[in-house]
């Protein structure tokens, strides 16, 4: 059985941090879910307990995010560090990237709310991916590089680069956060 992923997540907002940890909390594949709410607090986190993947929210003018990721990543630069945000966000997020960052992860907009009614998850639709998609895509969610995951599975780079194509194309993604969080999704990273 494979092990749970950590996560480690920051926002400013209490209600982003914790509504980010409850949506998490609990899903498949998913083992401790802690929060920091500075940029301090995100790094003595990470030192002490190094997360699998570190959640860092981003908004537009506030250079919070991006500079607690880039402190992160000085101090540990392997963390495994992916922004995210509202989609009236994006163009931000794009141009605040932080050299190290996997990439950006868009969320709807109103930040997690708090909800006066639990409504039901809806359901996902479950593509099929092969068992090499799946070691990729298991790969991707541990923050690892095509180089990495091509030298763990004996490929080439370029193979798994064709492999996280194919993914892409059946989880209907363009990106690799986004792509991690779908197959969390629909089962696939338990």
């Amino acid at each position: 059985m494979a092990a749970a992923v950590e996560i480690l997540v920051y926002a400013d907002r209490l209600n982003t941090r914790h509504g980010v940890a409850r949506l998490l909390q609990g899903a498949p594949g998913i083992g401790r879910v802690e929060c920091a709410a500075t940029g301090d607090e995100l790094v003595s986190r990470y030192v002490r307990s190094p997360a699998d993947v570190v959640f860092v929210a981003v908004r537009p003018g506030e250079p919070s995010g991006p500079a607690a990721a880039a402190t992160l990543l000085s101090v540990a630069p392997d963390a495994s560090v992916i922004m995210f945000g509202s989609s009236g966000t994006v163009a931000a997020a794009t141009s605040a990237l932080v050299p190290g960052v996997g990439g950006f992860l868009q969320n709807y907009d109103g930040l997690y709310p708090e909800p006066a009614i639990a409504a039901a998850p809806p359901a996902v639709e479950r593509p099929h991916l092969s068992e090499r998609e799946l070691q990729i895509l298991w790969g991707m969610a541990h923050g690892k590089r095509n180089v990495q995951i091509g030298a763990d599975l004996a490929l080439s780079e370029d193979s798994v680069k064709t492999h996280c194509k194919r993914i892409f194309r059946k989880m209907s993604v363009h990106d690799r956060a986004e792509a991690v969080a779908a197959g969390f999704r629909a089962g696939f990273l338990s």
